[in-house]
């Protein structure tokens, strides 16, 4: 528990989820405003926890006035509806998120269309092009659609809780925020940096057709470089434990991306391969059940390389696929 001049305390709970991902923390900061950041997926286990949660500190339903969701993973934003039908509490996200958090039909449709072309386009064969499916099957069961009442970008002073403002912390998703209280270098920092794994930078397409596709892992690149110079003493992540030194942590994970992206660079020198066939090659074990995970990780690490000028992506027209290969 954190607690602060001001009263305002900083209060845990774990809570279990149906991904390999495992448990997520949200957060609960209690004063004269009560605030939940992030509500787990909507499972009647989460609920439960939830709920008792509250009970256990003082607190009922109408209590909460609002949720701050730090993007729109459903382990992060699955209960959201539920929470709001409860507590009539405002929810509070980034305006590139509230297209998945609403599910909103024309928005959806796009998503889908995209990965279905991005998959076919870098080889991925058609009988695995089910992961789309599979994508909405769980959006459906673990989500479902719910308000977003107020948008912020980063910078903004939290409504009820002033000493806690807003950080835009993108690369896992292109909208992720982040709170961040200064007076104690404190950051609730969702799944922008998690101690024990790597957070995944994901491909997500751009928020309107004919954009340009997000390069992901250059931008989680640029955000945790920028998020490395604030004075951020600690922070509490959304998943594992917390981390007391997040600048050195920081500069570890940047080693590790180069370190990766040399590793698929070199798998280039025996001749082009597509981003399905590299995922293959590094990920044989877990690629086919984890498929968008590994899919991000090999395509983030390519646009990298291309930005180093190391590789470069041609397209095959006999093929209609994109093939990688090495700049000599």
């Amino acid at each position: 528990m954190e607690r602060t001049n001001q009263s305002i305390e900083v209060l845990p709970l774990k809570i279990p989820t149906p991904f390999s991902v495992g448990p997520i923390n949200v957060f609960l900061l209690k004063g004269e405003s009560c605030t939940l950041v992030d509500v787990g997926p909507k499972t009647k286990e989460a609920f439960e926890l939830l709920d008792r949660f509250l009970k256990e500190n003082g607190l009922a339903w109408h209590n909460i006035d609002q949720v701050f969701l730090t993007h729109q993973h459903v382990d992060h934003s699955g209960l959201t509806a539920e929470v709001v039908t409860r507590s009539d509490a405002k929810v509070i996200a980034h305006p590139d998120a509230v297209p998945y958090v609403t599910m909103d039909e024309a928005f959806m449709q796009h998503h889908d269309d995209f990965f279905r072309t991005l998959y076919e386009e870098n080889g991925v064969p058609r009988a695995l092009l089910g992961y789309v499916e599979r994508f909405k099957e769980m959006m459906a069961i673990y989500s479902e659609p719910a308000p977003v009442h107020q948008t912020m970008t980063g910078g903004e002073k939290l409504e009820g809780c002033e000493e806690w403002r807003t950080v835009f912390t993108p690369g896992h998703t292109q909208n992720h925020l982040a709170l961040y209280r200064e007076q104690d270098g404190l950051m609730l920092s969702g799944d922008f940096l998690i101690k024990e794994i790597s957070s995944n930078a994901f491909v997500e397409p751009p928020m309107r057709s004919g954009q340009k596709r997000p390069r992901p892992l250059l931008v989680y690149r640029d955000a945790m470089q920028r998020i490395a110079e604030i004075l951020v003493r600690r922070m509490l992540s959304a998943h594992g434990e917390e981390i007391e030194n997040p600048a050195e942590l920081i500069a570890y994970r940047l080693r590790r991306n180069d370190d990766r992206a040399e590793k698929i660079r070199e798998l280039l020198t025996d001749g082009d391969k597509t981003v399905f066939e590299l995922t293959q090659l590094l990920f044989p074990a877990i690629y086919l059940k984890e498929l968008p995970l590994t899919f991000s990780e090999i395509l983030g690490h390519l646009d990298l390389l291309e930005e180093r000028k190391q590789v470069e992506a041609v397209w095959i027209e006999k093929e209609h696929i994109y093939r990688y290969k090495q700049v000599k």
